[in-house]
């Protein structure tokens, strides 16, 4: 039998954007795949340094972070990038001269910008700060930089930062003035091509499972898809199948629907 490989996005696909935690249908999915001895993925846009303590509960064959950018397998790392150093200086002060909060998300520690503003990074970084993640000032960036989150204070200045970043960086639009941004040439879907032919897995065996604009690489790249919540009716097109959201057994739907278990 040919090996099937599962990739899961995690925030909104398996840990519920309401409450913060993984509701027990999904935990119930995820053993249940693994009794069936399917490779079983995390592919998500969070570095290392921002993984929430409690993915170590779950049990994955390996981890797909950065938007490919890091790459583990049975907890052997496959793949690690970052940032060329010479970037960085350029980026700090662009982001400081057009008025951007930003994230710069590591293998080791999230750094940010000072004088945050934007209610959704201060959310975030209180749910970073409750789950004792390693956090630090931009003036502290010497290395391990390979994304970044960033929220605009100044909206006229949102086109000249746009126009600057995406010389380097993968521009995806999260939505209220927010963008997620990524290294060039990676991507959830160069994640799972790795993993593909590290494994010698084959596509139509791969399946995805996720629910934002940043699972649209792994969505156009593998047609077994699943899209969980109906509220991003922009992805319907883009996927296979539309199921509930994860809070409403959304992850069972999305398997059943693929006849997996």
């Amino acid at each position: 039998m040919k090996k099937k490989a599962l990739f899961f996005d995690y925030d909104g696909t398996l840990i519920s954007d309401e409450t913060h935690t993984i509701p027990k249908s999904a935990r119930k999915v995820l053993n249940k795949l693994k009794d069936k001895e399917y490779l079983l993925f995390l592919n998500t846009g969070r570095t290392k340094a921002i993984l929430d303590p409690i993915i170590s509960e779950l049990d994955f064959d390996g981890q797909i972070l950065g938007c490919g950018s890091y790459i583990e397998y049975h907890d052997k790392v496959l793949y690690d990038v970052d940032v060329d150093k010479q970037l960085y200086e350029a980026i700090i002060q662009k982001v400081a001269a057009c008025h951007v909060d930003a994230f710069f998300e590591g293998t080791h520690a999230l750094y940010m910008t000072h004088g945050i503003q934007s209610p959704r990074l201060l959310n975030l970084l209180e749910r970073y700060h409750d789950a004792n993640m390693v956090m630090k000032s931009v003036d502290d960036l010497e290395d391990d930089f390979v994304k970044m989150f960033v929220s605009y204070q100044d909206l006229d200045k949102e086109q000249e930062f746009h126009d600057f970043i995406i010389q380097n960086f993968e521009y995806i639009d999260r939505g209220q003035h927010c963008a997620e941004l990524i290294l060039k040439g990676h991507s959830k879907a160069t994640g799972i091509q790795f993993i593909m032919d590290k494994l010698n897995i084959d596509i139509e065996n791969c399946y995805v499972f996720g629910d934002s604009n940043n699972d649209l690489a792994m969505f156009r790249f593998v047609e077994n898809s699943a899209l969980l919540g109906n509220a991003n009716e922009h992805l319907h097109e883009e996927v296979m199948h539309v199921c509930s959201d994860v809070d409403h057994d959304g992850l069972m739907e999305a398997v059943n629907a693929f006849q997996l278990l």
